[in-house]
């Protein structure tokens, strides 16, 4: 599966139900994920970290000392785009862009490996594209 280096794009490989592994150049490391849901969490994680895309709205926090990133941005190094590229999931791979985050939700596509693409305006048709490929 060949993408064109696209910043802010996750490489996210399932490997077994739907837990498996995702890269990215925004990332030193891949991480794991158990399932969807979880997969959506440490997503959101790393979105806000790095404050890319923006978001629409703050979130707000009530935890003292809790403050927002300044923008930061993309990081400067990460993961190579080769080793990105390289990665397969055992059961599927996919790319996922997400392009923006208006109203506290995800909107972007998902390229599968044969080509396909799908368009998503919210979390949830994200996981329901991704779920139904998946047969679950």
């Amino acid at each position: 599966m060949t993408q064109k280096k696209t910043e802010g794009m996750f490489r996210i490989c399932v490997d077994q139900g739907s837990g498996g592994r995702v890269y990215s150049c925004r990332i030193m490391e891949p991480f794991a994920f158990a399932d969807l849901g979880d997969l959506l969490l440490k997503l959101e994680r790393i979105l806000e970290a790095q404050d890319y895309p923006q978001a629409a709205q703050i979130i707000r926090t009530f935890r003292e000392g809790e403050k927002r990133p300044e923008h930061p941005g993309l990081p400067a190094s990460g993961m190579s785009w080769e080793r990105v590229q390289e990665a397969q999931g055992v059961r599927m791979t996919f790319d996922l862009l997400i392009l923006s985050r208006f109203s506290a939700t995800w909107q972007g596509y998902v390229q599968r490996s044969d080509g396909s693409r799908t368009d998503f305006k919210n979390d949830l048709s994200f996981l329901s594209a991704v779920a139904e490929k998946l047969g679950l």
